[in-house]
């Protein structure tokens, strides 16, 4: 049974690196379709209010910490997640995994050309890596259903789907079961990163948690706004849990007490 960590409401849970890649392969194995989320600080403060977001992250199959931030908001809620296992560094190690074991990826979502060249790069690093197939993410709903078919019909072992939160979670949600992927993972905007089309931060950076400071100097504008409101706001609400909860263990100790 996998150890589960609840912050504000969204399951995560607290599993190594190596653990990942282990969970994925038993996935594999199964045949049958099995859904990954990496719930960050974005992820989590929109669960607040999508509903519809936070049942998908709470029914995955897999829901694993992407980012310091959700790190550290679990060592004040005082319950320490193992590390930081989202879809930028599970990628990588996965696709040297299915080299090595021979497992078929397919590559979905971003703008034209970015999954191509993300494959492409990928298939340099991993020479041994099957990708059996890319598609970018911008199309109608009547090629939709040739697409979902097309894949289908590679069966790949894993499906990587970057069309950034909530709509990705909401795609797997709604097709995992016609698609019959073994791993159906939502990765954002990893593609970009793989591509070269944004700009990967020193591991230093990513390592301490300063990622975000990195991508607020690389996009200012796309991500400055978003940033200063959605950080302090997870911080707070993470301390004013922290504090409930610690209320309420005082009173149940009270109550213990008197009998």
């Amino acid at each position: 049974m996998l150890e589960t960590i609840e912050i504000l409401g969204v399951k995560v849970h607290n599993l190594t690196m190596s653990a990942t890649l282990e969970r994925m392969e038993e996935f594999i194995h199964t045949k049958q379709p099995h859904i990954i989320c990496t719930p960050n600080i974005d992820y989590i403060i929109q669960a607040q209010k999508d509903h519809v977001l936070r049942e998908i992250l709470n029914a995955a199959d897999l829901s694993i910490p992407d980012g310091m931030g959700v790190v550290r908001g679990s060592w004040i809620l005082g319950k320490p997640l193992l590390g930081n296992v989202g879809g930028r560094l599970v990628v990588p190690r996965f696709c040297e995994l299915a080299a090595r074991k021979g497992y078929t990826l397919y590559l979905l979502g971003a703008r034209p050309g970015i999954a191509d060249k993300a494959a492409e790069n990928l298939k340099k690093e991993f020479p041994n890596l099957r990708i059996v197939g890319t598609h970018h993410g911008y199309f109608t709903k009547e090629e939709e259903k040739e697409l979902i078919v097309d894949i289908r019909e590679l069966r790949p072992d894993a499906l990587f789907i970057a069309f950034g939160t909530p709509m990705q979670e909401k795609w797997m949600s709604e097709h995992a079961m016609e698609l019959n992927v073994p791993i159906l993972m939502g990765i954002g905007s990893t593609f970009d990163r793989i591509s070269g089309f944004r700009k990967i931060p020193p591991t230093w950076m990513t390592d301490v948690g300063l990622e975000c400071l990195y991508r607020l100097f690389q996009e200012p504008k796309r991500l400055g706004k978003k940033h200063l409101l959605e950080d302090p706001v997870f911080f707070y609400l993470i301390l004013k849990d922290r504090v409930k909860n610690s209320y309420h263990r005082h009173e149940v100790r009270e109550k213990e007490d008197v009998r």
